[in-house]
Formats: C-alpha cells, sequence, structure tokens
C-alpha cells in the first residue's frame, strides 16, 4: 500500500516555490557554519583610525587558494566562506607597509576576529606577525553552548571503539554515554535526545527511530573537525529542540599524503566482560587507509579513506543438556551461538576552485554493517537471523561570489539506510516458531524477514549579503524523506505446560511439547495434547509513506561597534505529514493534522567585556522546533486495526490447526483486539526554547575560563494516552483509578492517541577549563551541575495514570546532577640530550563520570489494569532513586618514528576503561531502570543486572606520508 500526500498539489507547489526562490539568486547558499569559518576583523591605522578601501587577501596554505575582499568604510572586512584549515591574512594600502599575519587556524562555525594595524611606510615594505592562537579566538558570530574537536584532537586523543561521535560528548552543554562499538553514541541536549546532524553541511539525520541519531557513519581517518552547538545556535540551523552535530570530511591538497593503519586486540589482554562468568573467546582488529592530494594543483583536489572493522563475541546458549537432548538438538545450537559484526566505511571526496567566483565539492560516503546470528539464552542458532546495515551518502556544493558582498552556495544531498534481517534456519515453507516455555525457543519462521530503508532528499538555499556593520543570511531548505517498510509476520506455537487436572500430575511445558510432537493423547482429557496458543500475523506487512519538510531562515549580525555584536533572526519549519488511510476503522486514525504557524526567534549578543579582550561575554535566546520520531506516524500507518492483524488461538480450540500446521489466513473470531496509534486533534510539534549566558575569560599560559548557565524548557512533547479504558471500578490508596469496566470501544483493545502536551524543563550550570596546545600540553575538563524534570516518559511513551499526566512530574530519565569530562594530551618535547629519548611520545585520554542515571521503582504488577506495567508503588514519585555511578577513562600510548622526511611511523597502545569500572547499562532514554533490578519489593533492589564494556586493550601500529 503507498500512502499518498493529503494534498499532492501542495506539495508540489511549495518544492517549485523553493527553486524558484533558489533561480531568483541565481544560485544557492546553505549553512555555512555547518561545513566552513570565516575570518573578519578592522583595518586600521597607528591612531586607530578606520582605512577603508584596503585589499585584504586570505591565503589557505595547503591548497594556495586565495580569496580576496576590500575594506568598508568603517575599515571592516569579511570572508564568510572559508575552508576549515590554517591561514595567512594580507593587507594592503597605499602609503601603509604590507601587513601579513601567518599561523591563522579556522575551524568550522567559527569566526576568528582579526585586529589589523597598518604601520606607514612604503607597500613595498614588509610587516609580519604570527597569530596568537588563543584558547578560544572571538566567535563574533554566535552566543552558542558548545565546542569544537580540532584536526589534533581527531588525530591524537583514544578512541578504542573507533566511533568518532563519542569525541562529542566532550562539549559543554552535552550528556550522555559513549558506545564500546560504532554503535549509537547516546546524547542529550537540555533535558532531551533530540538532535540535528549535519555532515559537510548536509542533512545527515535519522528520522525514523526512538531518537535522531546519525545516518551515514564516518570514522576517525575520514573527519577533519567536529562543532557541537548544544544551546542558544543561530537561525541558520534547525529541525531539532535540542542540540546541533556538524561533521567536516577530510579534503585534499597540493601534497600527496595519505596512511595506513592496523589495531589488534589479543584475546587474553581483555578483562572478563562484567557480570559475565567467563571470558569468551573472540576476536577483534581494524584496519583503515587514505590517499589524497591534487589533480590539479591549486584548483582540484581529492581524498579517499576505506576502513575495515570484523569482530566476533560468541553469545551464550542457556539450554540445557538434558533438554537439548530430549529435543535431539544438533551440536551447532549447543553451548554458544556465533555472533560477531563487520564494519567497512568508504569515503571519496574531490574539492574543486573553478575559478575565482566558483568552488565546491562532490562526496559520497558509504558505510555497511554485516551481524550473522543473534541467538542467545533459550534461542537456539537456527532460529537467530543475519541483519545487514547499508547506509549510503551522496552531496555537492557549489559556492558562487555573486559580488564583493554577495555570496551563494547551492548544497544537495542525499542519505539512504536499508535495515534488513533474515532468517537463517533451514527451509521450510510452512515453519513456524516453537517456544517452550523455560526451556528453549526453537523452530523457524520463513515470514520473519524485515526489511526498513529510509531515504531523504535534500536541497538548501542561502544568501550572505554584508553590507556597512550588517552581514545577513537569508535560506531556504526542503526535504523529503520516504520510507520502504516490510514487517515481519509472527508464526509462533507457545507451549506452557498443563496443570494438574482430575487426578492425573501436571504435564511439564517440554513434556507438553513431545507428547504432541508424538501424537500422544492426554489421558486427563482424552484428546490429543496440543500446544497452549498459536499466535499470527495476516494483512498486507508492506508500508511505502513519506513526509515533506519545509524551512526558511533570515538573520542579521549586527556590530554595533568592533567589541558588541547583536545576531537577531527568525527561521519558519513546517512538517508536511502525509495522509493515511482514509478508511482506517477508527477516525482519528485517518490523519495527522498538519502544523503550519511554526516561528522560531533567535536572539544573540557578543560583547568583548574588556580594553584587553579577554574577557567575552556571550548571551542567547531562542525557539527550537523538532521533527518527531517518525515510527509514531508510520507505525500508526501500517497498524491501524485494518491492514496488519494479529491473530490467536487456543490449541484447545475447536478451530485450531493441527500442530504444526498453520492457517494460511485469519478467522474473523480469532483476531485480537489489536493495539492501534491516533492522533490528537490540533496536534503541534515540539519545540525548546532555549537560553545561555557565558563569560569567558583568558587567565595566562594559554589557559581559559568559561563559566555558563543554560535553561531549556521543553513544550508540546508526545506522549501516547490508552483513550479505550473502561470506567474506573475503584480508587488506589494515592487517588489513581483502577479500570475494569468494559471498553468503550470493543474493536479494539488499547487506542494510543498521540498527545502533545508534555513539558521538560532543564537548568544546568557549566565551567569549562580549558589550555590551548603549548608546550606539548592540552587540556579541557568540563563539569556540569544540572537538573532535568518532566511529566513524560520519554517520546510517544505512556503515562502511569492515563487520567492524570501530573502523576509522572519527577526527575526524567536522563536527569544527572554532576557530569565530567576531559581530555588531556602531552606531547613532550625536550632540547636537553639526556631527555631526548622521551620526544616523539604522546600520552592522551578522555575521561567521562556521572553520578548516576535515575531508577523509576516499580511495583512488578499492572496495579491500575491499564494494560501497562510501568506502576509504581503507592505515593512513590517517578525516578525517586539514583541508580549506580559511571565512571570510564580512556587513554592511548604513541610513539612516532621519523623514517624518511615525510615518512612516520607510530606505534600505539590503546585502552578502553582502563579501571575495568563495572557501569550499568543505563541509557539516556530510560535512566538506569533496565539496567538493574527495579523492582521495589526484590530484596535486591538497585542490583546491576546488565552492565557496559569492560577493559579492552589493543595495540596499533600507522604509516603516514
Amino acid at each position: 500500500m503507498t500512502v499518498h500526500f493529503r494534498n499532492i498539489k501542495q506539495r508540489f507547489t511549495l518544492l517549485a516555490a523553493a527553486f524558484l526562490l533558489a533561480a531568483s539568486s541565481n544560485a544557492l547558499l546553505a549553512q555555512s557554519n555547518a561545513t566552513d569559518a570565516a575570518i573578519d576583523g578592522y583595518v586600521q591605522d597607528a591612531s586607530g583610525k578606520a582605512v577603508a578601501g584596503a585589499k585584504v587577501t586570505a591565503q589557505n596554505i595547503a591548497t594556495n587558494v586565495q580569496t580576496g575582499i576590500k575594506s568598508n568604510a568603517d575599515g571592516y572586512f569579511r570572508f564568510p566562506l572559508l575552508q576549515v584549515g590554517g591561514y595567512s591574512l594580507t593587507v594592503a594600502a597605499d602609503g601603509f607597509k604590507e601587513f601579513t599575519e601567518s599561523g591563522l587556524k579556522l575551524e568550522v562555525g567559527k569566526a576568528v576576529r582579526v585586529s589589523v594595524k597598518l604601520e606607514v611606510g612604503q607597500i613595498t615594505e614588509k610587516m609580519t606577525v604570527t597569530a596568537d592562537a588563543l584558547i578560544d579566538l572571538e566567535d563574533t558570530g554566535t552566543a552558542a553552548t558548545g565546542d569544537i574537536l580540532t584536526h589534533q584532537e581527531v588525530e591524537d586523543l583514544p578512541v578504542p571503539s573507533r566511533n568518532i561521535y563519542n569525541y562529542h560528548l566532550l562539549s559543554p552543554g552535552v550528556q550522555g554515554l559513549t558506545s564500546a562499538t560504532f554503535g549509537t553514541t547516546q546524547f542529550t541536549f537540555g533535558g532531551n535526545e533530540r538532535s540535528s546532524w549535519n555532515l559537510d553541511g548536509l542533512d545527515n539525520t535519522q528520522r525514523g527511530g526512538n531518537r535522531q541519531i546519525r545516518m551515514v557513519i564516518t570514522t576517525p581517518e575520514a573527519v577533519e573537525e567536529m562543532q557541537v552547538l548544544a544551546n542558544g545556535y543561530s537561525a541558520e540551523f534547525g529541525r531539532a529542540a535540542g542540540g546541533q552535530v556538524n561533521v567536516v570530511l577530510k579534503s585534499g591538497n597540493n601534497e600527496l599524503h595519505g596512511s595506513g593503519l592496523f589495531y589488534y586486540r589479543n584475546r587474553d589482554m581483555q578483562a572478563r566482560p562484567s557480570l559475565a562468568a567467563i571470558n569468551p573467546q573472540r576476536t577483534w582488529n581494524d584496519a583503515a587507509f587514505t590517499l589524497g592530494g591534487p589533480i590539479k594543483k591549486d584548483r582540484i583536489f581529492f581524498f579517499g579513506q576505506f576502513e575495515n572493522n570484523p569482530y566476533t563475541l560468541p553469545n551464550a546458549l542457556t539450554i540445557t543438556s538434558a533438554n537439548a537432548a530430549a529435543l535431539n538438538l544438533p551440536a551447532r545450537d549447543i553451548g554458544t551461538a556465533p555472533f560477531g559484526e563487520t564494519y567497512r566505511t568508504i569515503v571519496g571526496k574531490v574539492n574543486f576552485r573553478l575559478n575565482d567566483r566558483n568552488s565546491g565539492y562532490v562526496r559520497y560516503n558509504r558505510f555497511t554493517n554485516y551481524q550473522p546470528g543473534n541467538a542467545s539464552g533459550l534461542t537456539i542458532t537456527d532460529r537467530g537471523n543475519n541483519f545487514n546495515d547499508h547506509m549510503n551518502g551522496g552531496g555537492v556544493q557549489l559556492a558562487t561570489v555573486l559580488t564583493s558582498n554577495l555570496l551563494n552556495e547551492l548544497r544537495g544531498g542525499v542519505i539512504r539506510r536499508t535495515q534488513a534481517n533474515a532468517p537463517i534456519g533451514p527451509p521450510d515453507p510452512n515453519g513456524a516458531y516453537i517456544n517452550i516455555t523455560g526451556v528453549a525457543n526453537i523452530g523457524y519462521n520463513p515470514l520473519a524477514a524485515t526489511s526498513t530503508t529510509e531515504q531523504s532528499d535534500q536541497v538548501i538555499d542561502n544568501l550572505t549579503w554584508t553590507h556597512g556593520r550588517n552581514t545577513v543570511k537569508a535560506g531556504v531548505d526542503y526535504q523529503h524523506t520516504e520510507f520502504n517498510i516490510a514487517k515481519a509476520e509472527n508464526r509462533t506455537f507457545t507451549f506452557g505446560g498443563l496443570a494438574a487436572s482430575n487426578g492425573f500430575p501436571a504435564v511439564s511445558a517440554l513434556n507438553q511439547y513431545l507428547n504432541t510432537l508424538q501424537g500422544l493423547t492426554n489421558p486427563a482429557t482424552g484428546k490429543r495434547y496440543t500446544y497452549t496458543q498459536l499466535a499470527w500475523d495476516g494483512g498486507n506487512p508492506n508500508l511505502n509513506i513519506a513526509f515533506n519538510f519545509i524551512n526558511f531562515f533570515i538573520q542579521d549580525e549586527f556590530r554595533l561597534s568592533p567589541r558588541l555584536t547583536f545576531n537577531a533572526g527568525v527561521r519558519y519549519e513546517a512538517i508536511l505529514f502525509p495522509q493515511l488511510d482514509p478508511n482506517a476503522p477508527y477516525p482519528l486514525s485517518r490523519k495527522i493534522d498538519n502544523d503550519l504557524k511554526d516561528f522560531a526567534p533567535r536572539f544573540a549578543l557578543n560583547w568583548r567585556a574588556t580594553n584587553d579582550g579577554k574577557t567575552v561575554l556571550r548571551a542567547a535566546y531562542g525557539i527550537f522546533y523538532d521533527v518527531p520520531s517518525l515510527s509514531i506516524f508510520y507505525t500508526a500507518a501500517q497498524v491501524n486495526g485494518d491492514r496488519f492483524l494479529s491473530y490467536s488461538v487456543a490449541g484447545t480450540d475447536p478451530l485450531a490447526p493441527v500442530f504444526p500446521n498453520v492457517p494460511s489466513t485469519g478467522l474473523s473470531s480469532q483476531i485480537v483486539a489489536p493495539n492501534i496509534n491516533a492522533f490528537a486533534s490540533g496536534y503541534k510539534n515540539t519545540y525548546q526554547q532555549q537560553t545561555n549566558i557565558q563569560i569567558q575569560r583568558e587567565i595566562g599560559w594559554r589557559w581559559a575560563m568559561i563559566v555558563g548557565y543554560n535553561l531549556a524548557q521543553q513544550r508540546h512533547g508526545l506522549y501516547s494516552e490508552n483513550v479505550n479504558l473502561g470506567n474506573p471500578v475503584s480508587y488506589l490508596a494515592d487517588g489513581r483509578p483502577v479500570f475494569g469496566g468494559a471498553r468503550p470501544n470493543p474493536a479494539f483493545n488499547q487506542i494510543n492517541l498521540i498527545e502533545s502536551g508534555g513539558n521538560t524543563n532543564y537548568n544546568a550550570m557549566f565551567v569549562n577549563l580549558k589550555k590551548s596546545m603549548s608546550n606539548g600540553l592540552l587540556v579541557n575538563v568540563t563539569w556540569t551541575w544540572s537538573h532535568a524534570i518532566a511529566d513524560t516518559l520519554g517520546e510517544g511513551g505512556a503515562p502511569q495514570d492515563p487520567t492524570n499526566l501530573r502523576r509522572d512530574f519527577g526527575n526524567a530519565d536522563n536527569d544527572v546532577r554532576h557530569y565530567v569530562v576531559g581530555q588531556a594530551l602531552y606531547a613532550p618535547h625536550f632540547a636537553s640530550p639526556a631527555m631526548k629519548y622521551v620526544n616523539g611520545f604522546e600520552l592522551s585520554s578522555t575521561f567521562l563520570y556521572n553520578s548516576g542515571y535515575p531508577i523509576n521503582i516499580t511495583s512488578g504488577i499492572d496495579l491500575n489494569k491499564d494494560g501497562n506495567l510501568n506502576d509504581r508503588p503507592l505515593y512513590v514519585g517517578r525516578n525517586a532513586v539514583t541508580g549506580p555511578q559511571i565512571l570510564e577513562v580512556d587513554a592511548r600510548l604513541q610513539r612516532a618514528f621519523k623514517i624518511r622526511e615525510r615518512l612516520r611511523l607510530i606505534g600505539s597502545f590503546e585502552v578502553e576503561n582502563l579501571l575495568n569500572s563495572t557501569n550499568p547499562s543505563c541509557s539516556t532514554s530510560g535512566g538506569c531502570t533496565g539496567a538493574v533490578v527495579s523492582t521495589a519489593t526484590a530484596i535486591d533492589f538497585g542490583r546491576i543486572t546488565a552492565a557496559r564494556t569492560a577493559r579492552n586493550v589493543q595495540f596499533g601500529i600507522k604509516a603516514t606520508f
């Protein structure tokens, strides 16, 4: 079934409008801060008077690409779109010596302010200075909370998992948990998990899951720099009621350069997994290669990367030997089940400069993950599945200088991810799963295959105009996101055992299955043994559905004085939801109301508060709209009470098929009243109000401190309310109703109405202490105190009391009071002959500590009979207990050897979880509730039941040229 848009004409009219706006500017300009940097400043004479008409040239050291502009009447100049990297700046004016400042380091999303003082003299005379790389050169265009991970940090900090996104957790304003593989690093921004991801200035966000994560994965060897914006970013960024993550891939330059590395983990050096009884057999290695250089010097450059990371880690099977023998299971289904993953990444990128007015890039990147097996516990190997994950992305950019103060940039891109599961058991067209309760899960289901493909196509159009004291940006962003989904069809026989009857003893689940298999008769009933229940699905498992997004913004950076900058802007965002099935049996499952009134103002100021320029005050306020998890909508479209139905029949029912037969179609008498999703009228998009204030002070010796405060208030958060409960039959002592009356609509079980009325409040104070690289030492440490409170259980979660959302008002699932992250890098360089043997060594470390995620104490039973096991004991608030602390320290020791002038060999020793801390497997979406015993009556309440990775050790060798 294809779900069409409610108004096809509206969709194409808006798309045409977006392209007409682009055409009117002759080219398009994208979110420059997502992929580029900027230089601005004032040219003055020795007395401080403005020098107008000075010729200012910025030169990229690696590519020799030069960009020129003239200072205006105020002496002001600006280069708003410069590729990140090292630069020199030259200023020439009649009657003055030529001024050159070298060593400028441009970082993604930053505007570096350069003060130029010209001396009287001949233009042929030279005046040369070297940039003093301060901790954080003044960024005049934004007051966002966040940070940049520079090229050196990407290259030299430990990342044993090879997951580059773990580095983002080092930034102020961000909280979360690392991933031990290429899985998903967990983030929160202002008390929620909402975020938008950009790769080379194009959207790279997967929006189909429960939270927004990266789409196409990249690895450290391909990354130039990364930026995180956690609070108060400008109007050119949007589509998230939370944070922004920007990644810039490497580019080629005028010299041929490359690298090759290999990492290896010796099994005997790995710590036994936390909570595990034995240290299993396992393998892990990683190989990566890069190559870049010129295609045509000063004009066209290429970069390529490939990485391969296979590992194996067998899963334990817990089927007893006696049960395995009784079931006659083959050897492959006993002991351990094979499990592992093979990750591969490919990147290809070409940067070009066609002429002095036109430049850009073309890029392709790919990530794949093959994961065979996936069986464990009581589930045999043959019942497992093979998982394939393919991610592909492509992008193109063309930046054009229209006039000396008007710039355009066109970006377009496609991202696509396909996730598929395929059963691996022996072929059996009439097969099914067989669950023998407490014994084993066996069998094969040929319809267990699933597939989900998410594809987004995007075009972005911005204009940047610098005039007088103003720099104005305006733009449009259009994106089309489509899903193609094939849902697995259930076929499951359950054997649960038989109670004692008519003087005959109880029958275990195993004997019930074996007796059924042999066709024996039950002496208690005089009938043949049979299964307890058969469940299967029927209907159309396939779905195609699409969403459209259109966004506009305009902002003005106004320089009130060389020391004070004000930024004001507004952003408009619209989501065009698809039309659902107009014939769905429940009216509120037929459509989603569009919310087309989402205007988001943004304001920021940046003030150099002292004459010495060493103290900077930044402040910002804005509204930020969100893109909800699109799975909420496509799940509602697929399971709407009509298209895809679940059937169930007891084995003793006269209509029940004889084991192991499975009916080809379901009978109406066997249809289980389905759970469906529906949408409340007046749906509103979630938004977050963000405010921050920061004071930064350079304190000498290349140290700087930032003290800041972040406030985030989320409104219209989504939650699910079951509106198909009968009238209360009683009330608990704390006032909660106990439901038991007949359902208002007997055609359905739960009608989960998606409401947009949840709230989250987040307050945080942070202190960041940073030392830029000098004397071989780099340090960056951030401590955050925060408190997040909410009245919903995450996006789409069900409240404890469907009649009173306020009963869930309490600590948010991701509430962490104390959070400390840091990084340190030491690369000594001694002049003393006695110490020269130390030169070439480098020691680096990252660490993360939090004081514990909350535990939501549960009663373990459905106290109010609403069908959800989320009830807390009487008078117990949500997330009332704090779980175990989490501490992770990673470290790397490496030694570089210079083989030739440009050839280096680097050996490394890297450790993940150096202290081998037993950290619970808490999450930002559920706190520690799922990682510890959380039932109130349990004698071992709080015991860790699931732990994060134990210590891993790996050795590496890398060659660079």
